[in-house]
This record gives C-alpha cells, structure tokens and sequence, in this order.
C-alpha cells in the first residue's frame, strides 16, 4: 500500500496472517495491563532474550516528534520464519513455556502471548523484519485497521489480514539500511550482514508513533531495561549506542548475606520449616549456588545488603535502588513497588531506605499475571511476603546496630561536613551575621544579642572556625526534639551558639509524625528536612531576597507541612492532639476525634453516635483493688462543635438533660462534655454550674455519685499530649471526674497536672526486664506481676507498692515508643528490641524536667 513505508512494504507477499485482534482486546490488554510507555520497550527486549539472543540493541529516533521517528529493538536470537511469525501473532497464546528445546537453555520469560500488545502504546505500526535459516521475512501490523466501530466485542468479527513477505538480502539490506548504518548500532559492533553477521536475527520497529511516546524518560527506560531483565553474561542490552551495566552495587555497604549462606533460618514471620540448600552444580561466585527452599514458594536464591546512608536512586532515574526487587525467571516482576504489595508500615523503622534484596522467587511464576508486574492474590503470594519480612527482620538489626554508637546530631553532622559549605554552613554565617548587627530577623536561627562590636566580630568568627572544622562536629553538636516549643512556632531553630538543632516536637508536622522519630534510628528524614528548612531561609538571604518575601514564602511553606500532616491519617499522641483541635468546627469531625483522644488517654472506646446516642462510650479497664472492689469505670462522651472558631457552646446546646439520660442509658458513670468554651464564667450562677452540681448532689444522695465534667478542646488536647510524660493512669484520671464539673475546674486540674514533677523511672531497667522475661517465654506478653516480682530481684532491686503504679508506667513508655512497645490492661510486650525501645523513650523524654 502506498501509506506503507518502504521497510514495512518491501519483499514479495507470500501469504497472509489472520490476527484475531478486536477493538476491546487491544484496549484492555494494552491500555490497561502495559500503561506505561516503557512497557512496550521492555517487553521486545523480553521477547529477544526468549529468543536466545546474545545482543540486543534498542535504538530510539533523537526526534521523536518527527513524523518518520521510530524506535528499533535488533536482536541476534533465533529469528522467525514464516511459521514463527504465525505463531506471534497469535493472541493470548504462547508455546514459549512447552518448547522442546530452550534457545541456549533460557528459562522463557513469556508465557501469555500478549506482550506483543503493549506495542500499541506507543505505535499504530509493528513491523517484524527477522533472518532465520539463511532466508528473509517480514510481518507488518496496522492498528489502525482494528475496527473500532465494534469497540464493545471481545471476539473481533473477522480476522485483521497481515501480510507475511518473504525478503531478498538485498532488500532485506534496503529495508534496515536505516538503522544499521546508524552510529549508535555500530558502536555496539553488531553486524547484521556480511562476515561476522549471526546466522539470524530480527528487528521489530514501531512506527507512527503515538503521543505517549513523548513519556519516554531516557533514565527511566534505562533503569527499567538494568533492572527488570535479566542482565548476565551471556545477554547485552544496549540503548542508542550505550551498554547498560548491571547497577546492584552501592556506596557505603555495610554488610551482603546471600540466602542460604549468610542467612540459612528466617525469623517471623518467615515460613518455620524454611531450609538452606547448596547447589553445587552452580559457580561458586553465581548467587544461585546458596539458597533456601520454602515450602510451596520452592527454591529462593539472591542476597540482601545493608547501607550506611539511604540509597535511593538519582532524579532522573526510577527514584529506586532500595527495597524488594523480585525476579521471576530472571526478570523483575516488581518494578516500580519495592514493597512487594506489603503496607509500607510495616516497614517504617527507618531502615528499609537502606535495605536492598535481590531475591529469585522462580516459584511463584504459576501465579503472575499476564502483564508479568503482578502476582495473584493467595497463599504463594502470601507466603513470598512473609519471606520478605522475614529477611528484612534478620537484616534490620544490623543497620540499627551501626548507628547505636553514633551521638544526637552525629549523622547530621557528617552529612552536612560532607557538602560544599556555600550550601550548608556559609549562608548560616552570613543570615547570623546580618542578625546580630540588626539589619535582619530570622526564624529559624537563634543569634545572641549583643551590642559591643567586638563581641559580635568574636562570635562571628567563632561560627566560621566551627564551619571549617572537618568533621562538621562543632557545628552541629546536637539535634533534639524540643518540647518547650508550641504548635504555632515554627518547625526548627538552629542555635548559633551552641551548634544545637532543636526540632519543635510541637509543630503538627513532627507531632504527627512523632513515633517514627522519637526512635533515633528514624530520625534522619526529620533530620535532614529540619536543617532544610533552616537553610532555606538563610539560602534566600544570601541570594538577595527581601524580608517581607522571606517571611511570606517561609509562611506558605509552613502551612504546607501543616496541612501534609492535617491529611496524613497518622496518630500519635501529638498527632491527635492536634488532630482534635483542627476538628473543633466540624461536628461529625470532633466526635471522631473526641473519641481517638480517649484511646490515646488508655481506654477502650466505643464509637456511637446518632440521634438520641452519645457520641461514644469509653471504658478504663482497671482490675480490682486489694479488697477485690471494682475500680473499672465508664464515660459517655460528648462532642458539641460551633461552625465557626468563636463564642462559647450554649447551654442549650450542652443539654444536661440529655447528658444525664445518655450517661444513664449506657450505665455510665460519669459524663465528660467538650467543646470550644462554656458559659460558665459566672462560676456557680452559671445555669450549667448549678444543673451539674444538682446532678451529683442528687446521685450521691441515692447512693450512687454519678458526674457531668466540661473540657474544652484545648484542654483535652493538652490532657492527650501530658499523659505519656506524666505518667498518667486511668485511676488518677478519674480523680479529673469526680472532683471537676465546670471547665475551669478541668482546667486547673490539667494545669495543675503539667505542673507535676515526675521522677524518672528506671526505663532502661523495666524494659531491659520485659525482654528477658519475653525470651523466656517464647515472645509471650508479659504480666506486671510477672514483671514487678523479676524488678525486685533486679540489682538494684526495682519495688513497686502495687502493679497498677508499674502497669501506669509501662502504657506511659508504650505512648512515648507506640511502633515499639504495646502495654494493656494486664500485660506488656516489646514489639522491638529492648534498644530501640530505650531510644525512643529517651528520646519523647528529652526535657522533662522543665516540661
């Protein structure tokens, strides 16, 4: 035809191939499975390994936008005949994985017959030149001759006729003349014809391309083709001109295990009867010679590394060299979730950035899918996941052990000495030094005041010798949480004197995310973006930029963070604090919250709502005292929120009356009402003073005290954050209950309660205690009996009058370490090792004493 271009029309037809393609088949399997651009590249480049090539060379057009551009896949495999491009071209129907005879004893990577379709991606054209037993053929499929009239049939309604030519060499020459005459094709010194040319070879071109062609990365393609197929010796991949190496190493290695070597058991949740194999048919460096056989998975074989630093890949890249990379067969079958499907909280503890396993799961080739990227839901995907994790635990230890020496701000420190100082030190001096001689203000740096010239010339010379000092030590001599901050100031504050970031616990940013960097081996994201943001304002001095602008943009920026946390969902005791405070206008949004608050303070909470209901009821499961009298009490709870952020909740609104019938109702003892403030600032005279002082006098007269306390918002707030660090349990809270009615009674209490001096107990002894017990008793939780009588035999002994005074304490260090330690009402376990625990509560209880 003559719309045809030459490489595609040339040679004489010698048949036709019926292809059984419809309208609705190309677009489910090629629009739906193979979205991506690359996709169609990947899967040529599959296609001319299962063909046994030794080359294969991916040639792209430099101007795509032209309308001749196209992108080229040559290959040295076994080629095609007129019998193997019928057989291409039958759709979902693939011999690959029932040859007799593998192409140089290739495992097939296809197996579905489908691949081919991705092509439609980015091309209306496909055209097959291929060389096969010293004869020429060529197949050039049109796309644009599906019918899309018939876009609802699965079954087309008659066959798209392709024609099958057969090609002289010299037209076989004319028609690829383009490509092999390219520089970028002979700088891999393939050759296609003449000596030295393979016995047989093909050439897939896709042609009139589509505008997804213009989403080709050039770093991204490249990665994909390093990392998703099997690179080895025997197999070259080269795009324009340029060999791709395998990229499996990384700087800063600290330790590689193979599977079945290095690690020969699995910890949880890892399958128990998991075994260590050695295969010595393979090479002694091939790491297929070790490996572990799983139960229903098979054989598992690869390796996993540890890294100092987090080794995530660079921008233009696919953004990962960390994580799980799975290969079924050789070829990676998770390319862009490193987390294999498992919910990246599970692997949060600040280690999986540097974490890397190379795994071969051949096993799990009866589940995957057609697009070759997915594995279907069931027991051998579970069981592969529970492989992971397991790997992933006996790793972990490992890069938290590497950094268990290493002091606050260290890490910090070396990373910023690491940088050229005109970006992380040299724009610090000059903001400090336009502070101190009053010509700026800073937010984010704390400069002393001085007013004697020589001072300031002293001082400023001091903060130059610390830039310059190598190790970077002095000028960043510590890092903290602070928690003398609040939640309106600002996320960091570098002090110029003393080299101390202080990261603001309060700010809704670090509050929200608050148990992932307590524990210091998490802490370096928050780390890096805490002296980010106080190198950015000092950056936009440097460059000229005014003060109003300054203060606009860091404004903006910090709204920014604050709404990242506000729609985050995480919820840490600061976190719902803040959370809480946010929903005081929104009345469906504050009985939520309302309701998380009581969790976050210990107890079981149960949500109810609707019409008539209290908005949720909540328990403290409390065991009986000595005498074995209840101490367990319930509370209705009540959220009662003003569209707008002013005024003062009716009395009307609060309904004592309705209080008391759903406090009743639920067999309640006591009834807490919040809100954003009360009219009760006439103390007694208040209408709602006096029918909640009527409620318990009445009560207490038939026996039985039953309470209506009012909190505010804030208070409640306030309450949630002070409970870890003050060691509040559920017995002293319901002191708040019983002697607190109106707001300001609950307000004293609280402030009354931050005011409280609370000795540190002995955390690394309880929890070093807990451990012990733990392996004992086979990772079984722990009573507080238990754990008190092992405490008294501790030297020093540790003694507690009751266990409920420990059981306070263990819920306070679970809420100051909630990823790494659980407590309830009768039992406590440590969910990481006794370290980590230690450090994240060391860490939540930075300036207590001043709290």
């Amino acid at each position: 035809m003559s719309n045809e271009p030459e490489f595609a029309s040339i040679g004489f037809r010698t048949d036709t191939i019926d292809v059984r393609l419809s309208y609705k088949i190309v677009d489910l399997f090629s629009e739906g499975l193979y979205a991506s651009p690359n996709k169609a590249i990947e899967e040529l480049v599959a296609n001319a390994f299962d063909a046994g090539a030794l080359r294969v060379q991916v040639l792209m057009a430099s101007n795509l936008h032209a309308q001749d551009a196209t992108i080229a896949i040559i290959d040295d495999g076994e080629g095609m005949d007129a019998k193997g491009l019928k057989q291409h071209w039958l759709i979902g129907d693939s011999n690959k994985r029932h040859l007799s005879k593998l192409p140089r004893k290739r495992q097939q990577i296809g197996k579905f017959g489908i691949g081919k379709l991705a092509t439609y991606v980015l091309a209306n054209r496909l055209t097959h030149i291929s060389k096969r037993k010293g004869k020429y053929y060529s197949t050039s499929m049109d796309y644009l001759k599906i019918d899309s009239h018939s876009s609802a049939d699965i079954i087309p309604r008659a066959p798209i006729k392709i024609p099958l030519r057969e090609l002289t060499e010299a037209e076989a020459k004319k028609a690829v003349k383009q490509w092999i005459n390219a520089s970028e094709f002979k700088k891999s010194k393939m050759v296609l014809f003449g000596q030295g040319a393979p016995s047989s070879w093909t050439i897939a071109i896709m042609s009139s391309l589509k505008d997804k062609v213009h989403e080709i990365k050039p770093g991204m393609l490249d990665w994909i083709l390093r990392t998703a197929l099997p690179l080895r010796p025997d197999f070259e991949v080269w795009h324009n001109g340029n060999k791709l190496e395998s990229s499996k190493e990384g700087k800063g290695l600290i330790k590689r295990w193979t599977l079945g070597k290095g690690i020969k058991k699995l910890p949880k949740p890892g399958p128990k009867d998991a075994t260590a194999w050695e295969g010595k048919h393979a090479g002694k460096g091939s790491e297929h010679r070790f490996g572990l056989n799983v139960p229903g998975l098979g054989r598992v074989t690869g390796y996993a590394e540890a890294y100092e630093e987090l080794i995530t890949g660079k921008s233009d890249e696919i953004f990962r060299s960390y994580g799980f990379f799975v290969y079924v067969y050789g070829r990676l079958v998770n390319v862009v979730d490193g987390h294999f499907g498992i919910s990246p909280n599970e692997l949060r503890h600040g280690t999986f950035g540097r974490f890397r396993l190379v795994v071969h799961m051949d096993g799990l080739d009866q589940a995957l899918r057609s697009n070759r990227e997915a594995i279907s839901e069931g027991p051998l995907l579970t069981t592969a996941q529970n492989v992971l994790r397991a790997i992933f635990n006996f790793v972990r230890p490992t890069i938290e052990g590497h950094d268990e020496a290493e002091r606050p701000g260290a890490r910090l420190a070396r990373k910023l000495s690491s940088t050229p100082a005109s970006l992380s030190r040299r724009p610090i001096i000059a903001l400090a030094q336009a502070v101190i001689e009053n010509k700026r203000k800073s937010k984010y740096l704390l400069v002393p005041e001085l007013k004697d010239p020589e001072k300031r010339s002293a001082f400023i010379s001091e903060l130059e010798r610390r830039a310059t000092e190598k190790s970077g030590k002095e000028f960043i001599t510590d890092l903290k949480l602070d928690y003398n901050g609040s939640a309106d100031q600002g996320i960091a504050l570098y002090d110029t004197s003393t080299g101390e970031l202080r990261i603001n616990a309060f700010h809704p940013f670090v509050a929200t995310f608050h148990d992932q960097f307590t524990n210091k081996h998490a802490q370096q994201p928050l780390e890096l973006m805490a002296m980010a943001e106080v190198l950015a304002e000092a950056h936009l001095y440097t460059v000229g930029v005014g003060q109003q602008e300054i203060d606009s943009f860091l404004s903006l920026r910090d709204q920014l963070l604050r709404h990242l946390a506000n729609e985050s969902g995480r919820e840490s005791a600061f976190s719902v604090s803040l959370a809480l405070q946010e929903a005081r206008n929104d009345a469906s949004a504050l009985e939520e919250k309302v309701c998380k608050a009581f969790q976050s303070l210990g107890f079981e909470v149960t949500p109810v709502g609707g019409k008539g209901e209290p908005d949720g009821i909540a328990t403290a499961l409390l065991s009986a005292d000595a005498s074995g009298s209840p101490r367990q009490y319930t509370v209705s709870l009540e959220a009662k929120s003003k569209k707008e952020d002013k005024g003062k909740v009716a009395a009307s609104t609060v309904d004592v009356a309705a209080v008391i019938r759903h406090r009743d109702q639920y067999k309640c003892q006591h009834a807490l009402v919040v809100g954003r403030a009360f009219p009760t600032s006439q103390g007694d005279k208040s209408a709602l003073a006096k029918d909640i002082a009527d409620d318990r006098t009445k009560t207490a007269k038939v026996g039985t005290l039953k309470t209506i306390s009012l909190i505010t918002i804030d208070d409640l707030g306030k309450l949630v954050r002070l409970r870890p660090v003050k060691q509040l349990g559920l017995q002293s809270m319901r002191d708040l209950f019983l002697t607190c009615g109106v707001p300001e009674d609950t307000s004293k209490w609280i402030n009354l309660l931050e005011e409280k001096t609370v000795t540190k107990p002995p955390y690394t002894t309880i929890v070093n205690t807990i451990e012990a017990l733990q392996k004992k008793r086979s990772q079984a939780r722990v009573s507080y009996n238990a754990l008190a009588t092992e405490l008294s035999h501790a030297k020093p002994p540790v003694n507690y009058a009751t266990d409920e005074e420990l059981k306070n304490i263990c819920m306070g260090m679970a809420q100051m370490a909630p990823l790494a330690m659980s407590a309830g009402p009768d039992t406590v376990e440590l969910d990481q090792s006794a370290a980590n625990v230690i450090s994240a509560i060391n860490a939540a209880m930075q300036d207590l004493a001043n709290g």
